[in-house]
């Protein structure tokens, strides 16, 4: 039991250390982008997408010694800080600002405020796709694939998810699960920024349990946490048996609207009390419901 433990402790913690330098921007960064979203109108999706992709997730010379995350070079009408580099020519003049909420800021009315960039504007903020190639048809990007390159990130990183406000930060849901060795399953899941909170009820033909668990998630919708509760034997003299189990879980989004997305889940429930098995591995899918 303590080497298993030791294992999955283990395991946990390299996946820790490995968490996404995306995810990472993701959550400094994804507030600034919502407030720029409800000032100006520009979806989150986006701007977070073009700051990922313009400042190599915060890690470019012009991100770390400009704090410019958008790529905006001077133009005519800058008349604050420079800084000098490398683009479709060498030694070209870029925007240079005191700190990155002023490069969200600058990117919002360099969109705003441009002629050619006022017909994205009569796109639906959810319209994502459109947006991404609206911008390079209105020229923000000369790489052809600038569009195909936006759309990835949102997609993969489910950036939409702040599309619908800091609201979206919090959700309940109600939660069928199916899997083995427990067949079928109810429960309740809170999500909150980077944790969940989750009670449920599970049961088979052997044996049935109740839990509450405690997951966060190391990176791009992966979580690890720990569940404890009680395993019921209706078959055997001693009924009852706590147990503790620690487990992987992984949450991928939905396009079917009867639920909102599914996680699939694996762990091992370590029985705290005489039982056949000493070790319960289980997998199983959780259906997250509205």
């Amino acid at each position: 039991m303590k080497n298993s433990l030791l294992t999955l402790l283990l395991f946990s913690t390299l996946l820790a250390t490995a968490q996404n330098k995306t995810e990472n921007y993701i959550a400094k960064y994804s507030s600034a982008a919502v407030a720029e979203m409800d000032r100006c109108g520009i979806p989150a999706s986006i701007t977070l997408a073009q700051g990922i992709l313009e400042s190599g997730n915060g890690e470019s010379r012009l991100a770390v010694e400009g704090k410019n995350h958008f790529g905006i070079k001077c133009h005519s009408n800058w008349n604050g800080k420079t800084i000098i580099e490398d683009d479709d020519e060498k030694g070209e003049c870029f925007r240079k600002y005191s700190k990155v909420s002023e490069s969200y800021r600058d990117h919002s009315l360099f969109l705003t405020q441009r002629g050619r960039y006022s017909f994205l504007f009569e796109y639906q903020k959810t319209d994502y796709k459109k947006w991404a190639k609206g911008l390079k048809k209105a020229g923000y990007a000369t790489n052809p694939k600038y569009p195909t390159l936006l759309i990835d990130l949102i997609e993969r990183y489910d950036l939409t998810r702040f599309d619908k406000g800091e609201s979206q930060g919090k959700q309940l849901y109600f939660a069928h699960t199916y899997g083995l060795p427990y067949l079928t399953g109810l429960g309740i899941y809170y999500f909150n920024k980077k944790t969940v909170l989750l009670t449920e009820l599970n049961t088979s033909f052997a044996f049935s349990g109740a839990n509450v668990g405690y997951h966060y998630e190391l990176f791009n919708k992966f979580y690890t946490g720990a569940n404890t509760g009680i395993i019921y034997l209706p078959t055997k003299e001693k009924t009852i048996a706590p147990q503790i189990s620690a487990e992987l879980m992984y949450r991928k989004s939905s396009k079917n609207k009867r639920f909102n997305s599914v996680l699939i889940r694996g762990g091992v429930q370590f029985p705290l009390a005489e039982m056949d098995y000493k070790i319960i591995p289980y997998l199983s899918l959780t259906y997250l419901i509205d």
